[in-house]
This record gives structure tokens, C-alpha cells and sequence, in this order.
């Protein structure tokens, strides 16, 4: 039944109002008549017909500002609004490009790369001309990578390069696009398609394309090649031109954290945290600064007032990635930095609370030999 408050529902009981009486008009009016009965009749169509139209256009410009909304939610990190508005959209017509765009996007947030796969399939169905489907639809695959078997992981990289190539043949002045091929080139095993003489190909387009970059595509090659120090010098080189982007101090974090130099790693992933996100991926790199802190502190056993604020911040994430800890292990590295506290008793409340619901074998057994220990002092206390 019709809700008689909805400002649509309303607008057509006026039309079927009108409709009757032009049934009316029919009946009523003689055969002498016909000249002002076909005239009234004219008018009352056309009223009805703009009628129509109205509601038409004001139905389609409600249905665009539902998923502007949601496509500024998702913006605003607010995923759980942005699902709810664009799987209401998707409901309602299955043919909107931008609903299957950015549904697949929240998907792959979640985690379900799958889901999302089939979202950007879909939009790609819907328009095979937008780069940034492609683009999202190879990172979607590149998100499940280390999810299967190696067998698998070859059928991937191939549908990865297809789209990532694609994207950028689509949109070749697109930062993102070559970035995404960079990305894979560099990091990705030589047996699966690493090659560094491509991701060299691609950071001179980068660097064209933008000069920050490229400092920092170079500054990844050097560090791919154990070039400590030229890769530091190219990070830095951009963080001088762009000193407040994420991804930048990110990779100098990384960077610090492998040469050992911790307290510098952990003052730069602290940064982090105050700084603004220009995307998702940025987001992702911010949890992920926390991540690493409550690392750091945890095996140091420097920082610790800052490791257990990380880790807390950490365990609110709204994101599920690949690169992301599950949240098991970081709550077994607040209970390590509990016990470097002294905190004994809530460290061993911590763990045995994670062997209650945790599955992971490998912290079973680890957890299993820190409680052993742990127990060991308590007693002897």
C-alpha cells in the first residue's frame, strides 16, 4: 500500500486524480461538444503528462543525491552509511555504474575481494570506458593475492595486468593508473612478474607526472635494490615538495624501521596520525603506522605508554586488508607491552582471552609459551 505521506505518493494520487477526470469528460460531454471536449481533454493530458515528468525528474534528482551522499560518506570514512544509502540504490535500478563502482569499493574495504570483483565487473559491463574501474577492479585482484593457493595466484596476476594495463591505456596521464602498475612491478616476486626494469619504466612516467612521485617511485626501486641510503635520500626529496602526504612519510617510516632506527621509525609513524588522508589507501596506511608502533614497542620495549595508545587506536580500525594485523596479534602485543609494564596479571587475562577465541595456530603456540613464563613470575611474586 502506498504511504500516504511520501511527497511521491502524493504527487501520483494528484495524477490519478486528473486521470479520472478525463474519463469523466469522455462520458459527460455530447457529441456537440466535441470541439471544447477535445480541447479540455488536450489540456488535462498534458497537465498530467508534465505531472509525470515532474515526478520523473524529481524521483531521478532524489536517486542522484542519495548517492552523492553516499559517495561523500564514503569520503568521510563512514562506510557503514555509504553501504546502507548505495544498497538502497542498488535495489531500487540495477544499472547505475556509480552503485556497482562504489559498492565494490566498500567491499573490497571489508575485505571481501571477491564481492567487490564482481561489482567492478559489473560496472565495467555498464561503462568499459572509465579508467578508475579498471584500476580498482586490478587492485581488488592484487587484494587477493596472498589469499590463494600459488596455482591461483597466476590466473590473478594475469587478470591484475589485463585491468591495471587497461586502466592505463584508457586514462594515460593518470597518476593513479601508472602508480598501480608500479606498484606491482616493484614489489611483486620476479616469479609472478616482478621486474624492475618496468617499474623503472613506469616511475619516469610518474616522475612527468608528477615530480613528488617520482622521488618516491625511485625511492621504492632503491629500496627493492637495498639501496638504503639513495632510497632514503628519494623519500625525502619528496616529503620536501609534499611533507604533509601520508603515503611519503609512510614509506620513510618503513624505511627507518628496517634499518633499525626505531625511535626515528615510531616519531615518523606518530606523525601520521595528525595528518589528513587524501584517500582510502591513506587511511589504510594510518592504521597501519599504529600497527607498526605497537611493534616496535613491543619488542623493544621502548615507548610504551605510546605502543598501548597505538594499539587501542589500532583495535577501533573499521577496515579489513591484507597488510592490516588481525586483531589477535595486536592484542597479543599489548599484552607483551602489559607484561614490560609489569603488568603481569592483565597481560595474562589478555592472552588467555585470546586462546578462548582464537584460531591461529602459529599465536597459539606462541601465546601458549608467554603465558608459561608469565605465570612462572607471578608466582615467584
Amino acid at each position: 500500500m502506498l504511504n500516504p505521506l511520501n511527497p511521491f505518493n502524493r504527487a501520483f494520487n494528484i495524477i490519478n486524480y486528473i486521470s479520472g477526470v478525463k474519463k469523466i469528460v469522455n462520458k459527460s460531454f455530447t457529441l456537440q461538444n466535441t470541439f471544447f471536449k477535445t480541447v479540455l481533454i488536450n489540456c488535462i493530458t498534458y497537465i498530467r503528462t508534465s505531472g509525470l515528468a515532474i515526478i520523473f525528474l524529481l524521483h531521478t534528482d532524489s536517486a542522484m543525491a542519495s548517492v552523492k551522499t553516499a559517495i561523500s560518506a564514503y569520503q568521510n570514512n563512514d562506510y557503514q552509511l555509504a553501504t546502507e544509502l548505495l544498497s538502497k540504490e542498488l535495489y531500487s535500478t540495477q544499472n547505475n555504474e556509480k552503485v556497482h563502482h562504489y559498492l565494490g569499493r566498500l567491499a573490497y574495504f571489508r575485505g571481501e575481494f571477491e564481492q567487490a570483483e564482481a561489482y567492478f565487473d559489473k560496472a565495467i559491463e555498464l561503462n568499459d570506458q572509465n579508467s578508475k574501474n579498471f584500476y580498482w577492479l586490478a587492485v581488488t585482484l592484487s587484494g587477493q593475492f596472498d589469499t590463494v593457493s600459488i596455482f591461483s595466484t597466476f590466473s590473478l596476476v594475469d587478470r591484475f595486468l589485463s585491468a591495471a594495463n587497461q586502466a592505463v591505456v584508457l586514462a594515460p596521464n593518470s597518476l593513479l593508473a601508472h602508480e598501480g602498475l608500479f606498484k606491482f612491478y616493484v614489489s611483486a616476486p620476479r616469479i609472478l612478474g616482478g621486474n624492475i626494469k618496468l617499474a623503472q619504466k613506469q616511475a619516469k612516467i610518474i616522475a612527468k607526472l608528477d615530480v613528488a612521485a617520482g622521488h618516491y617511485a625511485w625511492g621504492r626501486i632503491h629500496l627493492k635494490e637495498d639501496e638504503f641510503k639513495q632510497a632514503e635520500q628519494q623519500i625525502r626529496l619528496a616529503l620536501a615538495i609534499k611533507p604533509l602526504r601520508i603515503k611519503y612519510n609512510f614509506g620513510l617510516g618503513l624505511l627507518l624501521s628496517i634499518l633499525d632506527r626505531d625511535a626515528e621509525a615510531i616519531e615518523v609513524f606518530a606523525g601520521i596520525s595528525s595528518l589528513q588522508a587524501i584517500d582510502p589507501f591513506e587511511r589504510i596506511n594510518q592504521w597501519l603506522s599504529m600497527d607498526k608502533i605497537g611493534k616496535i614497542s613491543a619488542t623493544s620495549g621502548d615507548n610504551l605508554a605510546l605502543g598501548v595508545v597505538a594499539i587501542k587506536t589500532y583495535l577501533t580500525r573499521n577496515v579489513v586488508n591484507p597488510k592490516l594485523s588481525k586483531t589477535s596479534w595486536a592484542k597479543s602485543r599489548l599484552a607483551t607491552i602489559y607484561q614490560h609494564q609489569g603488568k603481569n596479571r592483565q597481560a595474562v587475562q589478555m592472552l588467555n582471552d585470546i586462546l578462548t577465541n582464537n584460531i591461529d595456530k602459529k599465536l597459539k603456540k606462541h601465546i601458549t609459551k608467554q603465558l608459561r613464563k608469565l605465570k612462572l613470575v607471578i608466582a615467584d611474586t
